[in-house]
């Protein structure tokens, strides 16, 4: 079924001539509306980990840390800066300038080296 675009949309199931539509009930991800927070130096440094494309296990295991704890950092930083995806984090570590390659490289070297 297609709906012309200025119907507003309702979340959940509805009936239609027969026909069942689901409408996607959570569209959180289109809001974004970043509170500024201070983020503390580990927050700040797991944010600029998954910048480089890193994923959960791998900054684990260059840090030190479980996954858990990297997820515990990344989903903390997200709460308090009110968003909702980790991608709304990281699109607003680059727009606002807080990722410096040669800084997190070499974070990613010294750790490493340990």
């Amino acid at each position: 079924m297609i709906l012309p675009l200025d119907t507003p949309l309702q979340p959940g199931r509805k009936e239609s001539s027969g026909t069942k539509m689901t409408i996607v009930p959570d569209l959180r991800s289109f809001r974004y509306e970043p509170k500024q927070v201070r983020l503390s130096p580990m927050q700040m440094l797991v944010a600029q980990l998954v910048c480089c494309g890193l994923a959960d296990k791998e900054i684990a295991f260059i840090l030190g840390v479980s996954s858990a704890t990297v997820k515990a950092h990344m989903s903390r930083a997200i709460k308090d800066m009110g968003l909702f995806r980790r991608h709304q984090l990281v699109r607003y570590v680059f727009e606002n300038g807080l990722f410096d390659p040669e800084t997190a490289q070499a974070e990613i070297l010294r750790r490493r080296s340990c």
